[in-house]
């Protein structure tokens, strides 16, 4: 009896959303040179379409023509944070703040620079800053949040959110992230509720109907994400990863052509994936297409020539092919990497029983028992081992341990009888016999 391939699974990563555009601020003409309020003003414009290099070029002409302008700093530290150069961002927010002390804004925007540069308690402290000049900015109290979270307080990043939300109660980005800080507490309903209400609000934004799957996900609820992922390929048809959580889903439900044509979607948009390809063999294998999966285990392993679970799927298809010697060399890749990997030992022995080299089969499968003594799996095969040597009183031994430690092995019981046969001891095989049948009826004792 041997274990099943293993399935890698990839949950996608929870979406985080600050929104950037709501701290950047155009300025009209006051004490600051008209010029300059039009090139930051341009600035702005371009930042929001989404062109942040030209952004910057017009907020450094704007600071050439007047150094101490306030929101051109303050912007260029968020486009330059945008563009991860977080360092000198935070050069011109300090800047900025040293000529307008105070600024919430700005200080919200030290925060986000900090946390993209991964120092939490720094953006906490920054945002806590911005909220104490200004009580009621919203995306601070969002930004916070993340850090918050970042922090592994996440029950201090939910309160964060709500308040976000309070006061600005249909703040998207908020509703995101709180859902994504809901499942970090494993709190699934809550945070299906929340990211439901977000796609009230804007119901095309891929990213959150995601977040929304992967919570469906963890409440269990197989169906409502299998449509949830259905919606986003739909929309999203380039989406490599929401095409391989669909495929995952869809073989949990043991829908293998639908999981299949997933996953190969999958692969051809994300080619440099190996979970995918190994993800792709296994559902080859399980829908009975054993020669395309080994080619997909094979193109994860050149992908991956480590992965010690796709050397052993590799393996298990090729002892299905009845290709020992193949089945063989995966199965020693494996050992060679991590000695103690108890599967491929036991998958070992099983291809050199096949390979009719029982006495190696028989080391193999002793060394396993030795390594480990409560696997009922690694005594049956060894009892194999040992009956083909026709050393039956050994095998006996055998079946006997795998059946203490697990008493409804049917084949143990109904292959202790045939050792017992050999034995000339025809009473205590016919009670085997009888027991292997009362645990799996389709077994037929021999007459």
């Amino acid at each position: 009896m041997r274990k099943g391939p293993s399935w890698t699974v990839c949950f996608l990563a929870l979406i985080f959303v600050f929104g950037w555009s709501l701290a950047a601020r155009a300025q009209s003409p006051d004490n600051n040179s008209e010029a300059a309020v039009s090139l930051n003003n341009r600035g702005l414009q371009l930042f929001q379409q989404g062109k942040v290099d030209e952004a910057i070029v017009q907020y450094r002409r704007a600071l050439a023509i007047q150094p101490d302008f306030p929101e051109a700093l303050s912007n260029l530290g968020l486009a330059l944070d945008a563009k991860d150069n977080d360092v000198e961002a935070l050069t011109d927010f300090d800047k900025a703040l040293a000529l307008k002390p105070g600024d919430a804004v700005t200080e919200s925007n030290r925060g986000l620079a900090f946390y993209h540069e991964g120092k939490y308690d720094e953006s906490i402290a920054a945002y806590r800053q911005a909220i104490s000049f200004n009580a009621r900015l919203p995306q601070a109290y969002n930004g916070m949040g993340a850090a918050l979270l970042a922090a592994g307080k996440p029950d201090e990043a939910i309160a964060a959110y709500h308040e976000a939300l309070r006061l600005q109660s249909n703040y998207v980005d908020a509703m995101n992230n709180l859902g994504a800080a809901l499942d970090s507490k494993k709190q699934w309903d809550e945070a299906i509720l929340v990211y439901q209400q977000a796609l009230k609000f804007e119901p095309k934004a891929m990213d959150i109907r995601a977040n929304l799957a992967t919570a469906l996900q963890g409440a269990g609820r197989t169906d409502d994400a299998i449509f949830e992922y259905r919606e986003i390929v739909a929309a999203r048809p380039n989406d490599g990863h929401a095409f391989f959580q669909l495929g995952h889903l869809l073989y949990e439900q043991g829908k293998f052509p639908e999981a299949i044509e997933s996953l190969e979607k999958s692969f051809a948009l994300l080619p440099h994936e190996p979970e995918t390809a190994f993800n792709l063999g296994r559902a080859y294998q399980d829908a009975g297409n054993l020669s395309a999966a080994v080619q997909a285990y094979q193109k994860g392993l050149v992908l991956n020539p480590d992965d010690l679970h796709g050397l052993y799927n590799l393996g298990n298809a090729y002892l299905s092919l009845k290709q020992p010697a193949k089945a063989e060399i995966s199965f020693r890749k494996a050992l060679d990497l991590q000695p103690d990997f108890a599967v491929a030992l036991q998958g070992l022995g099983i291809a050199q029983m096949q390979a009719g080299e029982l006495d190696k089969a028989e080391a193999s499968l002793l060394k396993l028992t030795a390594m480990q003594p409560d696997n009922a799996d690694a005594h049956f095969n060894l009892g194999n081992a040992l009956f083909n040597r026709g050393k039956y009183a050994a095998a006996a031994d055998a079946y006997r341990e795998a059946i203490r430690l697990n008493a409804k092995l049917a084949h143990a019981h109904y292959n202790l009888a045939m050792s017992l046969l050999r034995l000339n001891d025809p009473v205590a095989a016919d009670k085997e016999f009888r027991e292997a049948v009362r645990i799996d009826p389709t077994l037929t004792p021999p007459k």
